[in-house]
């Protein structure tokens, strides 16, 4: 797993094409001149798009209001690495090792898809515009819990196959 902010991390989407389109799509996402903006900006809550933007990367952004914590949805993939960015409003993410969680779904290969039960060895991370977390193989991860109250998000998804990330620390 990786945290931070979109305009203090470049650096780190320069080793390759295919990050670099990724940090391109997403800082179009923070202009809010640009048609990438404008385009998420007009969904409303409960509505989404997907678009490829290369190398068999697939951009989802969307809309919807957050959630009680024990609504959570525990889940983790495989073949893909999740880059969620927040661009308007906030929520939390619950994070977990894969191998504390307990599985609720066995893995769906189509959907690149495991869910789990929810855990008690959660981290909890805050999301806000521009705020970018990365979620690989191992981690398990719930998104949309609202903080005190309900709160209208608007974000992206990326799903990166995971062949084209690496983070080395």
């Amino acid at each position: 797993m990786f945290l931070g902010h979109l305009e203090e991390i470049g650096k780190k989407f320069q080793k390759s094409e295919a990050l670099k389109a990724v940090f391109y799509y997403l800082y179009e996402l923070l202009d809010e001149e640009s048609e990438c903006f404008i385009k998420l900006s007009k969904l409303q809550a409960n509505e989404s798009y997907e678009e490829e933007i290369g190398f068999g990367i697939r951009a989802i952004p969307q809309c919807y209001f957050t959630k009680e914590p024990q609504n959570a949805f525990y889940e983790s993939h495989q073949n893909m690495v999740d880059f969620q960015m927040v661009c308007e409003g906030r929520e939390v993410f619950f994070v977990a090792p894969k191998e504390l969680c307990k599985i609720k779904t066995p893995y769906n290969k189509e959907k690149d898809l495991q869910e789990y039960y929810p855990t008690p060895h959660c981290s909890t991370l805050l999301l806000f515009r521009g705020n970018l977390a990365v979620f690989e193989e191992n981690d398990v991860h719930a998104g949309g819990i609202m903080i005190k109250e309900k709160e209208l998000i608007k974000k992206v998804v990326l799903k990166v196959p995971k062949e084209l990330v690496k983070l080395n620390f």
